[in-house]
């Protein structure tokens, strides 16, 4: 084999590799950006990723905001905080970012400290940053923002890293608008059931608000508890929807002035299992029956409706015990006032162990003597 053939077989060998890595590196990020629906975490994915197989310095991303006049900073990495809020905003066809989705193609700057286009020089020059390449966020045929990738070698990049920053780009915009669609839907999903949560206020007029407060709190105590995502949202609905099964209850019980009769009491406790099929029947809220179903069980057994004991009462079935006796102590009712803060603290404290999970309850008061000072 002649050198020539060597030289030539070395290089097909190199390229071949890199094309190999890349590939690797595009499917790994496809798989890691994917893996969540919620658009800031998608989005940092992008900006940490992007950064990292791109030997880059920093990394940042641009959206178009709803009037498509504006490129708003919604994530980045390598950068402190005050040098993103000076760029915060650009205007189409300002700086370099502005240019890319004016002109819908990739930038390379090889110096951005020299480059005239380039809005911030002086900032670049602080933080040493040379080669820049931004590229756009392609959605459906239209621009939805840029990707930008800086180092602080001059001149590092070329034709081939941004050809390959926009097949990155391409993922990148498929999970974006991904994770904008799964937060559409989800704020459609939030909006039916606050629609139902007014429905019953409404039926029980007495009540109007308490399923919003009482969901307020319950997201607070998950908050301090350090729950997932996933779990404080089903009990932000679960919170909402917590009295649904009050729409099966005979209106002159729900708003009788006076204590209940036997007969009544019996039927007003059927409310969780009631509710708990509501929910079951409708496909994205099932996972709240259960919550909805033990929300009056105690922790001494002595609950409604399957007198469950301790921790065999989900935990956020528990929290919401709480936080909608709470809501129910302080609030004003026909037959009496609303209890003061105070009042309502002590009863809450008198009752834990018993009625109240113990290490809910010390949670709540904390929160509630914060909220206070």
């Amino acid at each position: 084999m002649s050198k020539k053939a060597k030289k030539d077989n070395k290089t097909l060998e190199k390229n071949l590799k890199k094309k190999i890595k890349e590939f690797s590196a595009l499917y790994d990020i496809g798989k890691s950006i994917t893996s969540t629906l919620h658009l800031d975490e998608v989005l940092k994915l992008i900006t940490r990723k992007a950064a990292k197989v791109m030997d880059a310095s920093s990394c940042s991303i641009r959206l178009l905001d709803e009037t498509g006049q504006e490129l708003i900073l919604r994530s980045s990495c390598g950068m402190n905080n005050r040098y993103y809020e000076i760029k915060k905003s650009l205007k189409i066809g300002e700086s370099i970012a502005g240019r890319v989705v004016k002109k819908q193609k990739p930038y390379i700057i090889n110096d951005v400290q020299k480059e005239r286009h380039y809005k911030y020089p002086y900032l670049a020059k602080q933080k040493g940053l040379r080669s820049l390449v931004t590229v756009p966020l392609v959605q459906r045929n239209r621009i939805a923002g840029v990707l930008s990738i800086y180092s602080r070698k001059p001149g590092k990049y070329t034709d081939e890293d941004a050809s390959f920053l926009s097949m990155l780009a391409s993922q990148a915009a498929i999970a974006i608008e991904n994770a904008r669609l799964y937060e559409q839907a989800e704020m459609s999903y939030l909006n039916t059931i606050k629609t139902l949560s007014n429905i019953i206020d409404a039926k029980d007029s007495h009540t109007y608000g308490h399923s919003e407060r009482v969901m307020e709190h319950s997201i607070r105590i998950a908050e301090e508890l350090g729950l997932s995502d996933h779990d404080k949202e089903i009990l932000k609905y679960a919170s909402l929807l917590h009295d649904i099964g009050k729409i099966g209850i005979d209106v002159g019980i729900l708003r009788k002035p006076s204590k209940l009769t036997d007969e009544e009491w019996k039927i007003m406790v059927m409310h969780p299992v009631l509710g708990s099929g509501i929910v079951e029947q409708i496909g994205f809220l099932n996972d709240l029956a259960p919550i909805i179903l033990r929300h009056h069980e105690r922790c001494d057994g002595r609950g409604y409706p399957g007198k469950l004991k301790k921790k065999k009462i989900p935990l956020g079935a528990r929290i919401l015990a709480i936080t909608d006796a709470y809501e129910s102590m302080v609030s004003d009712r026909p037959y009496r006032k609303g209890l003061s803060l105070k009042k309502a603290k002590e009863e809450l404290l008198k009752n834990s162990g018993s009625q109240f999970d113990s290490e809910l309850v010390k949670i709540f008061v904390k929160m509630l003597d914060r909220k206070k000072k």
